[in-house]
């Protein structure tokens, strides 16, 4: 055996083969201590515990970082790829998330950290950026490609976002990145798992083999989030992953690191620094959403309703959607339905608005586009509105939504709760009968639900009233509400907007597909909150079989007198009235259209 050194074709001056030596000691020194080569040469620093879970992470094919909200994930995650793409030549790394957005927010991370545009690395210098290798003169070598952002290194390392089409992503190898897999299906970790079935070390040539290559590090499958719902891969991957690292396979790594340990003990080289998380925001979460908080602030995961859950994590997470609420009918052409839930003194009061849309596959579909809490926050426990300040915002969101200089209510349909504890019938219906003029002098029709037999005779007595109202009994109509809410969401016909909690949504332009950031006001940021403590109350909405074989829809016996039900029943009874239409529209025979201009069309007399 024999160590081959190549002979260049062209001799190389003493001067350069000094610089060539010189590039590879720091090439080694920072394979082998790549906190070093941060510092000294990207001049990134970080904290310890970024030190502690960077290094262990190094040389590991198999990672997981469980780390709270605000723990730096994204941050050192791009610093990490950064740091490895320089330094292993021909590194293929793929980013993996829920959604193209969510992937392309860690490109746009190392994409910053080399063009120097992030303030908290103050001393950060342009070596990555000069590594990365420009396509052409009009570009700076970082590609906002609609079909997958990337960047390629001088020494042929490449990172590439990958779509949610998870057909698209068949067949690649390389290294894969998973952000915010807490939520991937099991169908889509798999899918991207196989990219690293093939060894590093296989090679094949023709002849035999006199020297040794140096060793590759290896492929790694990274995955990185915060805590989610224990029914997901994710949690099963760290329990795997933390039993052989105790055991002490050399294979595993999990870090997990929650608020606590951020605050109470972040360093830098060893000396105490004051931690980036406050105590008072942390303290915030926990008494406004105490699970959420758990969950991704102390990585602890959640069960969700279990196994009678009318809806599972995954459909839900499978048919939100990031966009900001919608507060108006711009066009005048698109239609609402407005779902009411009323209450007073006890319960929540909710009134959710959704979109009535025609899809050209699935037919008509709901979109979630806002939620409204009638609560009046001047009250010490946060009680409902008085209900004629509660009928006023109804007044207000009904002509925001019909749309301006559009006939009285033909774009909205209003849907309320009539049980007799909310008032929704006495306090509510009975106040929207007669017309009214609104804040701008304008006069606006009565609404009715023609069809109640509380109504009979009010028909004669409001004549002008449209019956766009839709009075629903909870008592003879809860179990068909949920069980057309099961139906219609399994079947992907009721979208929910995505939000994580921050000030901004990540959207992507449709022209350009480049991702922006969408500042969101607080009244967008209220209305999307109030849409995510929907969807947690779904999940904890129970389909249960009493013992004469009724079935009944309640919280989860731990959940009933910790949490409301008022959000989930709002999308439930928006759930039935789309139910409803689909039906109507399916048994609604087409009338075809003929032309009929030809058989009546007179004839001029021939004249001979």
């Amino acid at each position: 055996m024999e160590i081959y050194i190549p002979t260049p074709a062209k001799v190389l001056s003493q001067r350069k083969l000094e610089a060539y030596h010189t590039y590879s000691r720091i090439i080694n020194e920072g394979r082998r201590n790549p906190i070093w080569f941060d510092e000294e040469m990207l001049g990134i620093k970080l904290m310890d515990y970024q030190k502690w879970s960077f290094m262990e992470s190094w040389i590991r094919p198999y990672v997981l970082w469980l780390m709270c909200r605000g723990a730096g994930k994204t941050m050192e995650a791009a610093v990490y790829l950064g740091t490895r793409m320089i330094l292993i030549p021909n590194y293929r790394v793929y980013i993996s998330t829920l959604s193209a957005a969510q992937s392309i927010e860690v490109f746009k991370k190392i994409e910053d950290i080399a063009k120097q545009r992030i303030p908290s690395l103050q001393t950060i210098t342009d070596i990555l950026r000069m590594e990365v290798e420009s396509t052409s003169g009009k570009t700076d070598g970082f590609v906002h490609d609609p079909g997958g952002h990337h960047f390629r290194m001088y020494n042929d390392s490449e990172l590439v976002t990958l779509s949610s089409n998870i057909d698209a992503t068949r067949g690649k190898r390389g290294c894969v990145f998973y952000d915010e897999c807490a939520w991937q299906s099991a169908i889509q970790l798999s899918t991207t798992e196989n990219f690293t079935n093939v060894d590093s070390e296989f090679k094949l040539g023709v002849g035999k083999k006199r020297w040794i290559d140096p060793i590759n590090m290896p492929l790694q499958l990274m995955y990185a989030s915060s805590a989610g719902d224990a029914s997901y891969p994710f949690y099963d991957k760290y329990r795997t992953f933390s039993k052989k690292m105790m055991l002490g396979d050399p294979n595993y790594f999990v870090c997990d690191l929650n608020a606590n340990t951020i605050i109470n003990f972040s360093s830098v080289d060893g000396e105490p620094i004051k931690s980036h998380l406050k105590q008072s925001n942390v303290d915030k979460q926990m008494e406004e959403d105490p699970d959420a908080a758990r969950r991704e602030l102390f990585n602890q995961f959640t069960t969700g309703g279990g196994e009678d859950a009318v809806v599972k994590m995954d459909t839900l997470i499978r048919n939100s959607v990031v966009r900001p609420p919608i507060y108006t009918n711009n066009t005048g052409k698109r239609k609402f339905i407005l779902c009411y839930d009323p209450a007073r003194a006890f319960d929540g009061s909710i009134l959710g608005i959704f979109e009535l849309r025609e899809d050209k596959e699935k037919g008509l579909v709901l979109d979630l586009v806002n939620m409204i809490s009638m609560v009046d926050p001047s009250t010490k426990n946060k009680t409902p509105l008085p209900m004629p300040e509660q009928v006023e915002r109804i007044k207000k969101v009904m002509v925001d939504y019909n749309g301006d200089g559009c006939v009285d209510w033909e774009n909205i349909e209003l849907y309320i709760d009539a049980g007799p504890g909310g008032g929704g019938l006495s306090a509510v219906a009975d106040s929207l009968l007669a017309d009214w003029v609104d804040s701008y002098s304008k006069k606006h029709r009565g609404v009715i639900d023609a069809t109640h037999k509380q109504y009979e005779t009010s028909k004669r007595k409001y004549p002008h009233a449209v019956p766009i109202v839709h009075l629903v009994e909870p008592v003879s109509h809860k179990r068909l509400i949920y069980d057309a809410f099961e139906k219609m969401v399994k079947s992907d016909l009721i979208s929910f907007p995505e939000y994580d909690g921050r000030d901004f949504l990540l959207l992507q332009d449709d022209k350009s597909s480049e991702p922006y950031e969408y500042k969101l006001s607080n009244e967008e940021v209220l209305s999307l909150t109030q849409c995510s403590l929907a969807k947690k109350e779904l999940l904890y909405m129970c389909r249960s079989v009493t013992g004469n074989g009724n079935v009944t829809y309640e919280l989860a016996r731990d959940k009933r007198n910790t949490m409301h039900d008022d959000r989930a029943y709002v999308c439930a009874l928006a759930a039935y009235a789309l139910a409803t239409k689909r039906r109507t529209k399916l048994i609604t025979p087409v009338m075809e259209k003929k032309n009929l201009s030809a058989a009546f069309k007179i004839r001029k007399p021939k004249i001979y």
